[in-house]
């Protein structure tokens, strides 16, 4: 019997390699052979605690169909048409139960928002429930996430075919490219402003070089707009964003003061931003953020949710800031295959926007994860890619 392995997270900063059977698909499911697998910021926060009990970690993925059952066209549903063994596919990581209050409202397949919803490579509420999708690896059909040499693909599951020519670790990009998508497909949804949300007018602000603030500054810039300014702490990173997204002003705030902080991006933004894109993951920035934001304009809180568990001091008088500013204010965390669409669409210039600089770090064996992900800090380091070595 052909066995492969998976990574597992077993508990904080430990990491375990399984081998089991590699499964053979139901009649309404699919197995690939991963070609790629990245590194999300979200990972790098689960690696830190101790989960209550081990799953299957990556959600950034992309394989080729080694099995496919006689009825998954009709139960996974696939952006470019039929699926055949040997077709590349790049994966949506979330199922939705459909049945929720939110899924009867927003439809299936919204993710962020449904009471139940799977993810592929990640903690899952149902572990030792054999009968639903789960990422714990001791279950039938054991492979779960990215970081293995196998995937279950379950029904319900969204998938793109990825075209003959584009490398799979572009694929992989899907996600984070469409978090920056859909934070930039909010910003243009006019509602409560006095105009388009995004023009070739609008002076746009990304707080935070990371890989997603960078990946919205390269659609941002690909979309036109007049200026385009981000800011970080790290010079390696602003120096990267310079070069992938060809920003106007890159601020390093590095040791200045909350209010030299605002002051040098209201300066370089001629008042202050259209447009706000908070991607720096951290809660000062959203409070600084908010001021910098111009009248009547827009800011989509995006890095957030992972790093703000306690309570902070806040010191601003955030009513009074909403008011004077009479600016749109919204929190991304939901998010849609047709977003994803979107984001797959523009992954298909990859010869013209230059995503592949984006993927920082490489490794081809399971075993060099953990050491790879403690990278994460480090100068330089954006996107890792786990690109295995196939036989």
């Amino acid at each position: 019997m052909k066995t492969g392995k998976t990574l597992v997270i077993t508990g904080a900063y430990e990491v375990d390699i399984k081998e089991y059977p590699v499964p053979e698909a139901a009649d309404d499911g699919m197995v690939i052979q991963v070609e790629a697998a990245l590194i999300c910021g979200s990972d790098g926060h689960f690696i830190k605690v101790n989960p209550e009990s081990p799953f299957c970690d990556g959600h950034e993925f992309a394989g080729r169909i080694v099995s496919i059952g006689k009825n998954a066209n009709r139960f996974i549903h696939c952006y470019g048409g039929d699926l055949k063994l040997g077709d590349r596919i790049a994966v949506y990581p979330h199922i939705t139960c459909g049945k929720c209050p939110s899924c009867m409202s927003h439809g299936s397949g919204v993710c962020g928002v449904c009471d139940d919803d799977f993810i592929y490579g990640g903690p899952s509420p149902h572990q030792n429930n054999p009968d639903v999708p789960n990422t714990n690896p001791e279950l039938y059909p054991h492979f779960k996430g990215g970081f293995g040499e196998y995937v279950y693909i379950y029904p319900e599951t969204f998938v793109w075919k990825i075209p003959d020519d584009m490398p799979s670790e572009i694929a992989a990009l899907m996600d984070p490219v469409a978090v920056a998508m859909r934070a930039i497909e909010m910003a243009m949804t006019e509602s409560g402003t006095l105009q388009e949300g995004i023009t070739t007018k609008t002076h746009a602000l990304v707080i935070g070089a990371g890989p997603i603030g960078i990946i919205a500054s390269m659609i941002l810039r690909h979309m036109g707009v007049e200026q385009l300014t981000i800011t970080d702490m790290i010079e390696s990173k602003l120096e990267k964003a310079k070069e992938l997204a060809q920003v106007d002003v890159a601020i390093n705030l590095s040791g200045m003061s909350e209010q030299e902080c605002i002051k040098a991006v209201i300066e370089a933004t001629d008042g202050g931003a259209d447009v706000v894109l908070q991607c720096a993951n951290h809660w000062s920035a959203t409070i600084q953020g908010l001021q910098m934001v111009k009248k009547l304009g827009t800011y989509i809180e995006v890095g957030l949710p992972m790093s703000m568990l306690n309570t902070h001091e806040v010191t601003v008088c955030l009513p009074k800031l909403l008011f004077e500013s009479n600016a749109r204010i919204c929190g991304l965390i939901a998010n849609t295959p047709s977003t994803f669409d979107s984001a797959f669409r523009l992954l298909k210039k990859y010869k013209e926007i230059p995503f592949e600089k984006l993927i920082t770090h490489r490794f081809d064996q399971l075993e060099d994860y953990l050491d790879t992900i403690k990278k994460m800090p480090e100068e330089g380091y954006l996107k890792a890619a786990y690109i295995p070595i196939i036989h």
